[in-house]
């Protein structure tokens, strides 16, 4: 539970609905405004949560920014670009957003004294091949030296993979072409990913709030191929199956724990506390953690996930 006055910056995605569903139905003792550009989609979470407050604006504007941050406790840093072909595509553009706006964040918290920060990371920071990753590893590092600063704000970190169905995923792809009676198109069957549902990213983000500054929360969440993704989630083994190239900058795999950070790991019973690599640290190394030597995510826990969403 999160209490006081809550800013969630991209609040009206995926996560940030997520956050909002759950400080409705469990009465967090909070206030959540949301901060995002984008009106209509605005509009549309107010609609189905009233209460929520609503800010209009860009996190590249630090001034709007700065004001929407005063007098929060927390705030959860959401807002990103986080389409891997988009982002190869206007790689400047996800820079400004991803780490400029990040830092903007950041600076803020810093004058205004506001006690906890969130940044939300991703898999595909670990041995970024693409510039989402590359940004949101960027991001990791900033916020890691923010938290080497002697000051009353904390910065938070939690990595994670695939929220199951979230906005533009690959089911809702597949669900939509089944629809149109067109052919649903997958790359390459053997490619594993992490997956997990709106509800299990809130706890994680909750979790991670209570690790040290500076510390990366990962939770060892199970993976599954997209062949068996699209067997479990489809089922229609009739229905027409287009294989196309792997979207630039995909990977087969991807990694929550790189052999690199093993030597800077301390590990609870369903997660990592990953340390900032600038830290003194005499420990033996854990093995790295990859969705194709993960823990296979089973057909019934799929659709567990699947109605979570």
């Amino acid at each position: 539970m999160i209490t006081g006055q809550v800013l969630l910056t991209g609040g009206c995605g995926t996560l940030g609905t997520a956050i909002v569903k759950r400080a409705t139905e469990e009465e967090w003792d909070c206030k959540i405004t949301v901060f995002s550009r984008d009106a209509m989609k605005h509009l549309r979470l107010k609609n189905k949560y009233p209460h929520v407050q609503s800010i209009i604006g860009d996190i590249r504007d630090p001034m709007v920014l700065y004001n929407a941050m005063v007098g929060k406790d927390y705030v959860l840093h959401l807002a990103a670009v986080k389409h891997i072909p988009v982002s190869e595509y206007n790689s400047i553009d996800t820079f400004e957003i991803n780490v400029t706006g990040s830092l903007n964040v950041c600076n803020a918290a810093l004058q205004l004294g506001t006690p906890h920060i969130l940044g939300i990371t991703t898999d595909k920071s670990c041995h970024p091949a693409n510039a989402y990753g590359a940004t949101k590893y960027l991001m990791e590092k900033c916020f890691q030296e923010f938290a080497r600063l002697e000051t009353k704000t904390q910065f938070h970190l939690v990595r994670y993979g695939n929220v199951i169905e979230s906005n533009g995923s690959v089911v809702q792809e597949w669900k939509r072409a089944v629809e149109n009676g067109e052919p649903v198109k997958i790359t390459d069957p053997a490619m594993t990913r992490f997956w997990l549902s709106p509800s299990q990213a809130v706890d994680y983000v909750i979790a991670s709030l209570e690790l040290e500054s500076g510390h990366i929360y990962i939770p060892k969440t199970p993976a599954l191929s997209i062949g068996k993704l699209l067997e479990y989630t489809i089922g229609d083994r009739h229905h027409e199956v287009e294989r196309v190239d792997l979207r630039p900058g995909e990977k087969l795999h991807e990694t929550l724990l790189t052999c690199e950070e093993g030597w800077y790991v301390g590990e609870g019973d369903d997660f990592y506390d990953l340390w900032p690599t600038t830290t003194d640290r005499n420990i033996a190394p854990k093995p790295p953690y990859t969705s194709n030597t993960a823990r296979e995510l089973t057909e019934d826990e799929l659709k567990e996930l699947l109605a979570d969403v």
